[in-house]
């Protein structure tokens, strides 16, 4: 039987809801495989894409955080905007 449209919705949620932590480890597996060179052409590809969109993840992910970050760091009504690592000083 083929994927119900209810199992694709949980499938994209459950993509959505993985931690940084999880997609990160999942995408150095990627990489690993992808290295060893042991996979067929269309297996490599179909790892460098999963490997793709699992990087866009984790990139967006970061931005969230560094946007939350930001907010965090507002004093007197003043967004301190520059490198994490110099604000607060």
């Amino acid at each position: 039987m083929g994927t119900t449209k209810k199992a694709k919705v949980e499938k994209g949620a459950a993509e959505k809801e993985q931690t940084f932590e999880a997609s990160l480890g999942e995408l150095e597996h990627l990489v690993d495989q992808l290295e060893k060179g042991q996979l067929t052409l269309d297996e490599s590809i179909e790892t460098f894409e999963k490997g793709m969109k699992l990087a866009l993840l984790c990139n967006q992910m970061i931005e969230d955080s560094e946007k939350k970050v930001e907010v965090l760091m507002e004093k007197s009504g003043k967004l301190l905007t520059g490198p994490f690592n110099e604000m607060g000083q």
